[in-house]
Parts: structure tokens; C-alpha cells; sequence
């Protein structure tokens, strides 16, 4: 059984070898360019859809074998001893594994065969399929590493490749700088994450049971009493790394500058991959976590802020793929909230529902911008509604599967998104009061910042032709719109498949109360109404003219940005002069200077000692022979 997690491991990494080290060059070199682009494709979708349906035979062979909620399987190979410290590279495959496998290698499916159409005349198009192979296997590696050493590689090679698709077009200046502001900004928490890992080690050495294995991990943990400070600092330090990739507040930044990449990119990004992977840490080391009961409030607390700050921002943006970039930062702080409030299973469950219909939104915003060659919303609305109900008419599977996404992330009931926010929702009622509230605002905000997008896009009754007219607009071929219609699908029926059974061993968790139900689904409706009554009528932001200063301090983004440029500032202007005065007065005047200045000053000694007089020879012959004598009489007394 376990064979089958090297293979689906390496099916990916396969295919982006194959593509960067063969398809590539001869591409290069051969005048039947397309062939090569085609094929550079294809190698990518068979690779990573033969991953899926492995993956789905993984999860029989498990379910049969180890029943329902298994106990873990692993295999590992050794790698290097050092010091009596055993390194190794391993599989570590339990249920929640089985389930990233499965989205992970099902959502990324779709998107590559969505990018095989979307991505068609672009430039690089063989480099971008070998960077989504690659970033698929990266995140594989995450899901089945047994040890904190090998997450931590492939965590950084999650980085690497995101840089690559983030800065695909790399001649755009914008999408340059926010490859290297992701690449930068989740190396902070990178770092903090390895101070984690090297502090938990240290702590555990102490004790006599260094390791890094998660299970040996786990085990010892709960045999010996460890330093609860000591714990604390390895937790918020591992989940330093979870701010970084999952982008929490205060490392948040670079998410919605990632929207520079190509938009399938996007939507992996964002539903299955890099985002997903600090989630899923949190979850895995859940068992390390609770034993510390302050970190588990800093996650919490985190969680909330980032779901709250996120939802806000989305409400003013104009491009669609920052709203959904936004939407994104708000549910990635949900799931982490949940976890923070003891409820990991929760966290996971809205992590897999909200990688089907986050990644329907992003694949059917790129299906909008495809058609309509615009991603700002106003602009969208100018062209669909110049004729009643354009949208539907031209691109209908684009704009009800886009429906169905958007009822999913606002929580609409017999959707995904209803069971697993209540979850969400379930965990926060049994916490802080403060958590709760703000968890109920961003409920509202979700609803009607997807609503506002909904009625400017489809439903304005006052928009003008500009542009593109409608009779123009068509929806692509089945490579474009085959993925919306399976996505639209799980985003609905993903909330009636036992993932919860399969997520946690308690037959006894309390479900969610009818009145929690009641309460979301009327936030819900009261955001989309009010946004539909707001924007219906209008061709341009209303938030501008009645709240200007609120809504200036949202449209900057609560100013996190110019902070971090002011500090990194200072900062980078604080060091440059600490390393002139150091160059100057320390390696110029110590260094090279003086170097010279005492080889100058020790040639002036010598050069007067050798005169070509007579009686300097002999002055300092006698000078010689009584320091001579003086030292034997001293060393004759002293024996």
C-alpha cells in the first residue's frame, strides 16, 4: 500500500523533470514548436491525473484495510546518522494524509487541464507546466513526510515553486516584484518555523529523546513532562511558519500580490497547495500544539484577526481576483481560528470544502477574464449588462457555476461551504465572546462582498456598453468549462461526504445548534441583499462617497504595506550605516590602511637599523650579547 505513495509522489516530480530537461530544449531547438507545447502539457495532466486516481486507490486500500478512522502506516528509508541523531526519508499515511492527497491531486488536476486551454499563445508555456508539476510534488512531499526535517524541505521547496508561477511573467515588473515579496515574506516565518523545530529538538534532547519522527514524537511527548515555556516558544515558532505560507496577519501581504501569476496558478495557490500547507502543519502537529494551552490562544487570536482584517479589505477591492485573494486570507484565518479553539477536524473540513470552491472561483474568474480580456469588476459590468442577461446568454456555465461558488463561500445552506462553516462557526461559539462576534461579522462581510461582485458582474441594471460587445463574447471550449461543472459539483456535494468521520475518531462531537444555523444563514442573506440593493443601480463604488475616511484606511489595506516599507527602511538604512562606519573605521583603518601604515613604520625601524654605519652594528651587538647573557644568568638562578 505504501508503495503506491512513492509512486504518486513521484509521478509529478516526473513530469516536471521530463518537461525541464527534454521537452524544453527540444522546444527550443525544433521549428514544430507547438508539438512541444502540447506535449509539455499533456505529460503534466496525465502525470498528475494518474497521482488522483492512485490517490483514490489508495484511500479504498486504506479504508479497507484500516477501517474507517485508520491508525497511521509508515515506511521510511534511512538518510544520515548524525551524532546518533538518525535522519531519514519517510511516508507517514493516515487519514487526514489520505485526504490532501485526494484534493491536492484532484483539484490540481483540473487546473492543469483548465491551464492546458487558458494558458494557450502564452509565452513559456512548457516552463509553466514544469513549475505546476513541480509545485504539486512539493506539496505532496509535505502531505506524506513522517518528520519535521523533511516538512521543512519540501516547505521550502512549496516556496521555490510558488516564486516560479507567481513570477511567471517575469518581464512585468509587477509580477517580478511580487514573486520576490512572496519569496522574501514567507522566509520570515520560514525562519521563525525553523528556530520551531531546532528549539522542540533541543528541548527533546534534553529529556534523552531527541527525534524528529511524528510518531516517536508524539509518543514521547505524552511520556515525558516537558518545559511548558520551553514548548510554548517551539509551538509559536512552528506556527511562525503556518503565518508565513497560510498568510495570517501579520505576514499576509504577499498573497494578494501573488494575483500576478497566471489565474490557474492562482487558483491552485489558493485552494489546494501552498495557502493549504500551513493549515494542514497546524493540523498534523495538533498533538504538539495542545499541549500548550497559550499558543493554541495565539492561534486562535491570530486566526480571527486575519478572517476579520481579510473579509474588510475584499469589501473595497474592484479587481476580482484580489476580492477572491482577500476571501481567501478571511477563510484561511477561519480554519486556523478553529484549530487555535481546539477544533482541528473543523479547520480541515472547511479546508477541503473550500479547495473545491475556491478553486471553481478563481478558474471561472480566469474563464470572465478570458472573455472579456479585464479583471476589474466595473469594467466586466460595462460589457455584460449592456444587454439584458448578456452573461448568461454568452457564457452561462461560467456564471452559474460561478453562482454555486459564491453560494458555497457564503455559507448558503445544502451547499459545501453550509456544513463546514457551521463547523467554524460551532468552534468559535464555545470560545471567547470577541471570537464569536467577530466570527459572525465575517460571515456578513463574506456574503456581501461576493454579493457586491455577483450584482456589479451580472446583475447591474445600469451599466452602458464599453468595450467589448457582447455578441463578441463566448465561453471557451470543454477544457475550460469541464473543470467549473466538476468543481460546481464537490462545492455542493463535498458537505455530504464523510470527511468528518474520517477527520476524527469522536462518534460523540456535538453538531452544530439550530440556532447557530439560523443565525449565519440570516447574516448570510442580509450581506448578499444588502450589496444587491446597493450596487444594482450603481456604475460606480458607493462605499467612496459616504464613508471616505474608513473606506481610504481599507482601500490601503490598514496601511501593513507602507509600514513594512517605512521599517524595512529604517532598517535597511540603519544597517547601511553600521556597515560604512564598520568598512571605514574598523576594515579600511584596521584593515588596509593600517596594514600599510605598520609595514611602513616597521621598514622605517629596519631600514635605520641597517645604516651601513660601523658603530650601530656594534651597539647593537653589545645590546644583543647583554640580553643574551641576562637571560641565562635569569634561567640559570631560576633551575
Amino acid at each position: 500500500m505504501l508503495n503506491l505513495c512513492w509512486i504518486i509522489l513521484g509521478l509529478p516530480l516526473a513530469a516536471a523533470a521530463l518537461i525541464s530537461l527534454l521537452v524544453i530544449p527540444f522546444e527550443k531547438a525544433s521549428k514544430e514548436k507547438d508539438f512541444f507545447r502540447t506535449l509539455s502539457a499533456w505529460i503534466s495532466v496525465l502525470s498528475i491525473s494518474a497521482a488522483f486516481i492512485l490517490s483514490v486507490i489508495l484511500f479504498r486500500q486504506f479504508q479497507a484495510a484500516q477501517g474507517h478512522y485508520g491508525t497511521a502506516l509508515e515506511a521510511s528509508l534511512p538518510w544520515m546518522n548524525l551524532a546518533g541523531i538518525k535522519m531519514e526519508l519517510g511516508i507517514l499515511l493516515n487519514p487526514i494524509a489520505l485526504i490532501m492527497l485526494l484534493i491536492v491531486n484532484g483539484v490540481a488536476a483540473l487546473v492543469t487541464i483548465f491551464s492546458a486551454r487558458y494558458m494557450q499563445g502564452e509565452e513559456g508555456y512548457s516552463r509553466y507546466f514544469a513549475a505546476l508539476s513541480f509545485f504539486v510534488f512539493a506539496m505532496l512531499g509535505i502531505v506524506l513526510a513522517n518528520n519535521l526535517i523533511q516538512i521543512f524541505i519540501f516547505w521550502e521547496l512549496v516556496g521555490v515553486a510558488s516564486y516560479l508561477l507567481i513570477g511567471f511573467w517575469f518581464q512585468k515588473p509587477s509580477a517580478s516584484l511580487a514573486s520576490k515579496k512572496a519569496f522574501l515574506t514567507t522566509r520570515v516565518g520560514d525562519a521563525g518555523m525553523m528556530l520551531g523545530i531546532l528549539l522542540l529538538f533541543g528541548i527533546l534532547v534534553q529529556t534523552g529523546t531527541g527525534t524528529f519522527n511524528f510518531l516517536e514524537l508524539e509518543t514521547k511527548l505524552h511520556q515525558n513532562a516537558l518545559p511548558s515555556g520551553l514548548l510554548t516558544w517551539a509551538c509559536i515558532g512552528l506556527f511562525l511558519g503556518a503565518v508565513g505560507k497560510s498568510a495570517q496577519v501579520p505576514l499576509h501581504v504577499w498573497l494578494p500580490d501573488a494575483m500576478e501569476g497566471p489565474t490557474p496558478a492562482s487558483a491552485l495557490i489558493h485552494a489546494a497547495t501552498m495557502v493549504a500547507a500551513g493549515v494542514y502543519m497546524l493540523a498534523r502537529l495538533f498533538f504538539l500544539f495542545e499541549m500548550s494551552p497559550v499558543a493554541l490562544q495565539v492561534i486562535a487570536w491570530t486566526g480571527v484577526a486575519t478572517a476579520l482584517i481579510a473579509a474588510t479589505i475584499a469589501v473595497v477591492q474592484n479587481d476580482i481576483k484580489k476580492v477572491l485573494a482577500y476571501s481567501t486570507l478571511s477563510q484561511l484565518g477561519y480554519m486556523v481560528m478553529a484549530i487555535g479553539l481546539h477544533h482541528p477536524e473543523a479547520g480541515m473540513f472547511h479546508l477541503v470544502t473550500h479547495a473545491f470552491f475556491k478553486a471553481l472561483l478563481f478558474l471561472g474568474a480566469g474563464s470572465l477574464i478570458h472573455a472579456l480580456h479585464t479583471q476589474d469588476i466595473w469594467q466586466m459590468s460595462a460589457t455584460l449588462n449592456s444587454q439584458k442577461n448578456a452573461g448568461f446568454k454568452k457564457l452561462p456555465i461560467t456564471v452559474i457555476t460561478f453562482l454555486i461558488g459564491t453560494a458555497a463561500l457564503a455559507g448558503i445552506p445544502f451547499t459545501s461551504g453550509f456544513f463546514s462553516k457551521e463547523e467554524i462557526l460551532n468552534a468559535a461559539s464555545h470560545g471567547p465572546l470577541a471570537i464569536f462576534i467577530a466570527s459572525l461579522v465575517v460571515v456578513m462581510l463574506t456574503a456581501y462582498y461576493m454579493g457586491r461582485v455577483l450584482t456589479v458582474v451580472f446583475f447591474s441594471s445600469a451599466s452602458k456598453a464599453h468595450g467589448k460587445h457582447p455578441h463578441d463574447i463566448h465561453e471557451d471550449n470543454a477544457l475550460v468549462t469541464l473543470p467549473l461543472i466538476i468543481l460546481a459539483i464537490f462545492s455542493i456535494a463535498a458537505g455530504y461526504l464523510p470527511f468528518q468521520a474520517l477527520l476524527s475518531d469522536d462518534s460523540h462531537a456535538a453538531h452544530p445548534p439550530l440556532w447557530l444555523a439560523i443565525l449565519s444563514v440570516s447574516l448570510a442573506v442580509f450581506g448578499l441583499l444588502a450589496s444587491f440593493v446597493l450596487y444594482r443601480n450603481k456604475t460606480e463604488d458607493r462605499h467612496a462617497a459616504i464613508f471616505q475616511v474608513p473606506v481610504k484606511i481599507i482601500q490601503e489595506k490598514f496601511y501593513f504595506d507602507h509600514f513594512y516599507d517605512w521599517f524595512v527602511s529604517r532598517i535597511q538604512g540603519g544597517l547601511a550605516i553600521a556597515a560604512d562606519f564598520f568598512e571605514r573605521k574598523i576594515l579600511v583603518a584596521f584593515g588596509t590602511e593600517g596594514t600599510a601604515k605598520l609595514v611602513t613604520a616597521v621598514g622605517s625601524v629596519v631600514r635605520k637599523m641597517q645604516n651601513g654605519w660601523i658603530q650601530t652594528y656594534g651597539l647593537f651587538f653589545v645590546i644583543g650579547w647583554i640580553i643574551l647573557i641576562s637571560y641565562l644568568i635569569g634561567s640559570g638562578g631560576n633551575s
